[in-house]
């Protein structure tokens, strides 16, 4: 007398009894753990991965059309310099 008839269905108790249902809660603890772990260890980083790749790519790709200038100081250049450090010594003694 395992199955009962309810709506013309057979309703089977083993099937919803109280061991089936520890099955089942046990397997989803087991499953959430799971995914978890999967996440973190393997896709969290792999998306780190992809997105530190990309970046490179980018980076170096970009650096490719860049321009360093490098620029000699003038006499001119060297004196405006001294000029600034000079107002700026003469506005501190003078606060």
């Amino acid at each position: 007398m395992s199955n009962i008839k309810t709506n013309g269905k057979d309703f089977d108790r083993e099937k919803w009894s109280y061991k089936n249902q520890k099955v089942q809660v046990f397997s989803l603890v087991s499953a959430v753990i799971l995914g978890f772990l999967l996440g973190w260890v393997f896709l969290i980083p792999a998306i780190v991965v992809v997105a530190l790749v990309y970046g490179g790519v980018v980076y170096f790709r970009e650096r490719k059309n860049r321009i360093v200038v490098r620029v000699k100081p003038t006499p001119a250049m060297e004196a405006i310099a001294r000029r600034e450090v000079e107002l700026k010594q003469e506005k501190e003694r003078i606060t």
